[in-house]
């Protein structure tokens, strides 16, 4: 019983209410995360230098691209198990559940031996800086260990909170984190391995939370009880994962490798820009992933909503999910944008010159993050009503592509900070446009196309 209270139900009662209730844990969920990960950056760059730091964060968007891809995976776990549970179906939940497991530890370990294989090529694409460059390729092999248990743990976590469970999760990121934290000051300070030592410390607390959700989830008493046994893939479950989790795939990798040539860019100023630009990531990450989660609250209550029929619903979710995430862009940025050079400075203490790159950097992107928000929130409703295919390629060619165009057109004639990052918000704009002008339609279909799927 006492797991079961963690549920939140979200076919009934107030949508804002209902949507806050689950958003938070997973805000701070995100936020745990990120704050384990600033840690990582504060720890190098203050014990082991402000070039060690430039080394991570050169590797950030080769990372987020690669987990952006298969991070897909969780999206479709998400949706295919929220329209089951929304729908009363149990045995569907468990078999998308039992399906979503062996697949993620798959692809996992396709993804780590690819990544420990080929890491230089990426890195010299991106024109990392020459005094860097061993740094970033030692932390991006040590780090893609890491994939497979980054992969089975979103799984379970996405099982957790298909049903209305955000608390969880968030308990296990405390714990991993923190031994993250703790293995971070043991490797970096007392035993001196820089950037080895923070991917190290990496590793071995992503296996920690794998370990933490499973073993709730084989839990006798637990809700959503995963068994050995039952480990198969199902065609049907893995053929709509895959529907759902390849496009937002897709789409997240493309957007995370748009800020290839943009970070090319910035390596090309100097070590200083890039030390700044990498402190800087630790700030949008803050205001991004809360957006983000926002998001996924959007998708999960929408998936519900949506698999119980209850439409009118899954638009209230929509409005109200549009509310909460216009604010915290606001009230996100507002803050990183005030206090941007104190807080860069967290990063690279006593860098001038990088904490002023850092500050131009946040004067286009932490001032304007309100109007990706209406992105954010279609495309996170279309998920949940399993339509992920027409948003991923628009945001794909409008944000990805136009960031491409203006790495290779513009940004040659305006190298600076501000120049570079301009993109930001005027390809958030053109994506938004289109988006809303297809948003009722396909909506629309995604409930014809639900409503035959009961029928037959």
């Amino acid at each position: 019983m006492g797991i079961k209270t963690r549920e939140i139900d979200a076919l009934s009662g107030s949508v804002m209410k209902k949507l806050l209730q689950f958003s938070l844990p997973l805000i701070l969920t995100n936020w745990l995360h990120l704050l384990f990960n600033s840690v990582d950056s504060m720890v190098v760059g203050h014990w082991a230098g402000s070039l060690a730091l430039a080394a991570v964060g050169t590797t950030f968007p080769i990372v987020m691209t690669t987990v952006s891809l298969f991070g897909g995976l969780s999206v479709g776990v998400t949706v295919c198990a929220a329209n089951d549970y929304g729908a009363r179906d149990e045995q569907g939940y468990r078999d998308t559940v039992h399906t979503a497991v062996p697949v993620a530890f798959i692809v996992g370990l396709v993804v780590m031996l690819l990544g420990v294989i080929f890491t230089r090529a990426p890195l010299k694409l991106i024109s990392v800086p020459a005094d860097v460059i061993d740094d970033s390729e030692l932390y991006l092999r040590i780090y893609f260990l890491s994939i497979p248990g980054h992969m089975l743990y979103e799984a379970g976590a996405s099982a957790l909170r298909a049903r209305g469970d955000s608390q969880n999760p968030l308990k296990f990121l405390l714990i991993s984190g923190f031994v993250n934290v703790l293995l971070n000051l043991l490797f970096v300070i007392a035993f001196n391995m820089s950037v080895a030592g923070v991917a190290i410390a990496t590793v071995m607390s992503r296996y920690l939370s794998v370990v933490l959700v499973f073993t709730h989830l084989r839990r006798p008493d637990s809700p959503c009880r995963v068994s050995i046994k039952e480990m198969r893939i199902h065609g049907d479950k893995l053929r709509k994962i895959i529907r759902v989790g390849l496009p937002a795939g897709l789409q997240s990798a493309m957007l995370a490798s748009s800020d290839l040539p943009l970070q090319s860019a910035v390596n090309s100023m100097g070590s200083m820009a890039t030390s700044g630009n990498a402190a800087v990531l630790n700030l949008d990450g803050f205001i991004f992933t809360t957006m983000d989660a926002t998001g996924q609250a959007c998708t999960v209550f929408t998936g519900q909503s949506a698999g119980a029929g209850e439409y009118d619903r899954a638009s209230s979710v929509f409005r109200c999910s549009l509310l909460i995430t216009v604010l915290v862009g606001i009230i996100l940025g507002g803050i990183c944008f005030l206090f941007r050079r104190p807080l860069i400075g967290l990063f690279v203490p006593g860098e001038t010159e990088a904490i002023e790159y850092g500050a131009a950097r946040c004067n286009i992107v932490t001032t304007t993050t309100a109007i990706y928000a209406f992105l954010i929130t279609m495309n996170a409703s279309l998920r949940g009503y399993g339509s992920s295919t027409v948003p991923a390629i628009i945001t794909v060619l409008g944000l990805s592509g136009f960031r491409f165009m203006w790495a290779k057109f513009f940004v040659p004639t305006h190298r600076t900070m501000v120049g570079i990052y301009l993109s930001y918000p005027v390809a958030w704009i053109l994506c938004i446009i289109v988006t809303a002008l297809l948003y009722r339609t396909l909506v629309r279909r995604a409930r014809e196309k639900m409503e035959q799927s009961k029928a037959q």
